[in-house]
């Protein structure tokens, strides 16, 4: 509770807006009265400005209206202390933020238990806030994208880092990687499983049979049918076509818009 409360008053009754100030510094929270309105119409240009504040004490019955035309006019999501004569309006009050309805003339506890009530609320909110946060920052773990892929060379299984691969592409119902060398090995996923395994910021998929890493692109040139031909660093022979329907996307993966 070190910060200032932040606290807009609308009143009409210049004695009982006086009365009402009284009674919230006699509470000893920290607090600034940062406005004072008397009419709706003032009410409605001030908070037209989307004001920094944090509660409102608000009575019912203005000299030109009542508070309804305010909250009904302009949407006021900071919560309210309602303090008024008219017992009548609760239910209504209760409609919009309204954290307690005080009847006049108000008592110093009246305006204690509003605060306090008001402070457990806010704590309430905050809570919920870092939880929500938590809970947020927990499903931004990492990928555990895939290292490494375990190859069949000269009838033995050997392992290649992800790092050594130009390609995967899809043949004959096959999935198969081919290495730096040039050399291709089969492997055990498809390429729809391929997409979810790597990491997307170093590979894509050019077209429904092929995946490319992003390291081995030595050039992209245009290519009929307003498609795109990609040249490889060490000028392997493949026919590497980025499909019509993945040029935006393959566009943008090159820059590094998701």
């Amino acid at each position: 509770m070190s910060r200032q409360l932040k606290i807009a008053i609308i009143e009409d009754e210049p004695i009982s807006r006086a009365y009402l100030k009284n009674l919230i510094e006699q509470t000893g929270f920290e607090h600034q009265i940062i406005e004072e309105l008397d009419s709706v119409s003032d009410a409605l240009v001030f908070f037209s400005k989307n004001p920094d504040l944090d509660l409102i004490f608000m009575d019912i019955h203005l000299g030109d209206g009542t508070c309804f035309d305010i909250l009904n006019t302009v949407g006021i999501e900071k919560p309210i202390i309602f303090c008024t004569t008219f017992d009548t309006y609760a239910v209504q009050a209760f409609k919009y933020n309204s954290i307690d309805y005080i009847l006049k003339p108000a008592k110093l506890d009246d305006i204690k238990d509003a605060l306090k009530k008001y402070w457990s609320f806010k704590k309430s909110d905050e809570d919920d806030y870092l939880i929500r946060m938590d809970k947020m920052m927990g499903s931004f773990v990492s990928p555990n994208y895939k290292k490494r892929f375990l190859i069949r060379k000269n009838n033995k299984l050997m392992l290649t880092d992800v790092n050594n691969v130009i390609c995967f592409y899809s043949e004959g119902g096959n999935t198969f990687l081919t290495e730096k060398s040039g050399t291709s090995h089969a492997v055990d996923f498809t390429l729809e499983k391929l997409e979810e395994l790597l990491d997307p910021n170093n590979f894509f998929r050019i077209n429904r049979k092929m995946m490319i890493s992003i390291d081995e692109i030595h050039s992209v040139e245009d290519y009929f049918n307003n498609r795109l031909k990609i040249k490889l660093q060490n000028r392997i022979d493949l026919d590497l076509v980025v499909s019509r329907n993945r040029v935006k996307h393959f566009k943008n993966w090159l820059k590094g818009v998701s």
